[in-house]
This record gives C-alpha cells, structure tokens and sequence, in this order.
C-alpha cells in the first residue's frame, strides 16, 4: 500500500528517490575517490576501473535517505558510513564475479576477466579492510556491530547456497532465508546504521531496519526474476546465470510448483547438470512464463515492498521518507 497524499510531504516528491540526496551522493563518491588511494599501482587500476563502472549505490542511499528522514541536520559521519557500506557491497560483487567465473558486470568485462582471480580477491579484500578503516576510525561501535553482524550473514547465506547447490529440494526450502542473508540482511543494516548515525529512537530504528529488510527481499526477488527474463544490454550480465550455476531463485520454484511430472524432472535435470544450454534456458524460460510464475514472482516482490511502506510511516512526513517511498515502489519496475 503506498503512502497516501496525506502521508507524503507537502512538497512535490521528485519522482527520483536520489534527487533529495544529490549532494550527499557526491560526497560518497568523493569519499569512495579518497579512499581507494593506493600506493600500489595494480590496486589503483581496478579499484579505479571499479569506481567508473558506477552503479546504482542503493546502499549508501539507504543509509542517508534513513538519516535524514529521523534528522536533516545528520552530519558527515553518515557520509562515512554510506561509503563503508558502498565499499562492502563493491568488495562481495568482486569475490562474487570470481566464484561465479563471471564475464560482465554492469555491462563491462568483469574485473576478474581483466586482472585474473587473485588479483580480484585481493582488491575485493582491500575494499572491505578499507570499509572497516573507515568505521574503526570514526569510533561509532553501533554502527560496527550492526555492519560487522551483516556482513557475516552475507558470507553465511553465499556459503549456504554454495553447500545446497544440486540439493533442489533444499534449496527451493532455504530460498528465503538464503536471500535474508545475502541481500535483505545488509540493506537491513544500511537502513539502521543511517537511523543511528542521526541518533533515532530504538522504535524508529527498529522500524527503519524492518524496511529496509522488506526492501531487501524484494530487491533480490527482482533481481532473480531480471537474470532470467531480463534484458542483458540492461542488467549488464548475460540472461540465465542462476540456472547454469544450478541456483534455484523463486520464479524457478513458482514454476516447479506448478508444470507436469515430466517437466520438472527436465528443469531439475537441467539445474543439476552445471552446463545448461541456451535450448535448456530457453525451455526453463518458457516453463516460467507459461506458468504464471512470472507474475506470481511479481506479485511477491510487490507484497514485501508493500510491508515496507507500512514499516516507515511512523517517519515524521519530508522529502526523505517520499524518497524511501520512491525507492521501495522503484523496485518494482527495475529493469537493470
């Protein structure tokens, strides 16, 4: 349910959720510039080649958009923090190209491609001991307790997949709880860290992790229906990634759910086998749609982003929560 006329700011929402944020944005990427400083010269080519890339930096706008919606007079240290989470996100998107042999990521040739396994684990490593460097040094231990606690249940949840893998029963069981720890945990902690950066209440902050832990589930649920019917000039990465990797993502447990006997042994078959083939794609494609899971896929991502809106109504009424609001309802029509 979105918010009413009523609940939205008197002012007239721009309907960009980062345009509220603009110049706290640029203070992030001004951040991230600085703090990637390296005197190792391979290190400055792929943290730099890494930064050129962009992306949608949706974490640290979590973090400022939950601070300034508790207190627009939040200071530099949200900046700080928004950046360390930017910097945990690049470093698992890097470890990730690498345990996935990945080609691409944000429609580039991935880093891994570039400069070779080691090289990307390594500077992945650099990136997060520079995120904590960055949060050890401000002294906040909250935010480093909520942070560090995240970022474990992000490895757990990656391991857990990984331990699954060819067990299609449990993954399918585990789907939910897999994705609570790779996505909606951090996002989670984002929201949070930005609430106690600005010195929120505990129910405000309590409410603000809740949103960002529903705008997390939907953030992954899109993003597992987008790797199978999504447009790679968008998404930057080639269509059908979980299904070679054997990865089994809830459009594809919709979809199990619903065809003949026959063909879920053809899609479990072929999610077992590690090597499916563009006709194998193709027919897990088709099973999807022709099934209705792609709208039931839809409609789940719908009802998580419909509990956020809930989670952050007790937020005073300003542009920063019309743009949580923006950035929750844009999750539905992600295209990349």
């Amino acid at each position: 349910m979105s918010l009413t006329a009523e609940e939205r700011s008197h002012s007239t929402p721009s309907p960009d959720y980062r345009s509220a944020i603009a110049d706290e944005l640029l203070q992030v990427e001004e951040t991230l510039v600085s703090e990637l400083e390296s005197g190792v010269e391979m290190v400055r080519a792929v943290t730099s080649y890494i930064l050129e890339a962009g992306g949608k930096r949706t974490r640290p706008a979590l973090v400022i958009l939950s601070a300034r919606s508790c207190s627009p007079e939040s200071d530099g240290h949200m900046i700080r923090v928004a950046a360390a989470a930017e910097l945990i996100h690049m470093a698992t998107l890097m470890h990730d190209d690498v345990i996935d042999d990945a080609e691409r990521r944000r429609g580039r040739i991935a880093a891994n491609r570039s400069w070779g396994n080691q090289v990307s684990v390594l500077t992945g490593d650099y990136m997060l001991a520079r995120a904590f460097a960055i949060l050890s040094h401000d002294g906040d231990v909250p935010v480093m307790r909520a942070i560090s606690k995240a970022t474990i249940a992000m490895a757990e949840g990656e391991i857990r997949q990984i331990e699954l893998l060819g067990d299609i029963a449990g993954l399918a069981d585990e789907y939910l709880g897999i994705i609570a720890g790779k996505t909606a945990a951090f996002m989670s902690t984002c929201c949070r860290s930005g609430a106690i950066c600005s010195g929120a209440p505990r129910d405000i902050e309590d409410a603000l992790a809740e949103y960002g832990f529903n705008v997390g589930l939907a953030f992954q649920i899109t993003d597992d229906l987008l790797d199978l019917i999504g447009d790679p000039a968008l998404t930057g990465k080639p269509i059908g990634g979980d299904i070679r990797e054997g990865k089994v993502t809830l459009p594809v447990i919709l979809a199990l759910e619903r065809v003949t006997p026959d063909d879920r042994t053809l899609i479990e078959r072929i999610l077992s086998s590690g090597s499916a083939t563009p006709a194998d794609l193709e027919f897990v494609r088709r099973a999807v749609e022709e099934t209705g899971s792609i709208e039931a896929t839809r409609e789940a991502a719908s009802e998580c982003i419909a509990r956020a809106l809930e989670n952050i109504r007790p937020l005073p009424p300003s542009p920063y929560r019309d743009s949580l609001a923006l950035l929750a309802e844009g999750i539905l029509s992600r295209r990349k």
